[in-house]
């Protein structure tokens, strides 16, 4: 008994890429990738972004107040 070929069924005008009008290669957006100069801006000093003190101090304290807080609410619910 002859088993039927499975992709007979499919047709090549099913999965024709062409007429959907994708160009899936770089464009001028990927300029900066291609030529490595995003490299040159992200590693330069003058573009590293400051440290933000504020945030630092509120999250050391925010943990602060749990270590405190924390241990004294499991204590009281025991």
């Amino acid at each position: 008994m002859v088993e039927p070929d499975r992709y007979e069924d499919f047709e090549d005008d099913d999965y024709d890429d062409e007429d959907d009008g994708l160009i899936l290669g770089p464009d001028e957006r990927d300029r900066d990738l291609l030529d490595g100069t995003w490299e040159q801006e992200y590693y330069a000093s003058e573009r590293r972004p400051p440290r933000d003190w504020n945030a630092i101090g509120v999250g050391i304290a925010l943990l602060l107040l749990m270590g405190l807080i924390l241990p004294t609410l499991l204590i009281a619910l025991r």
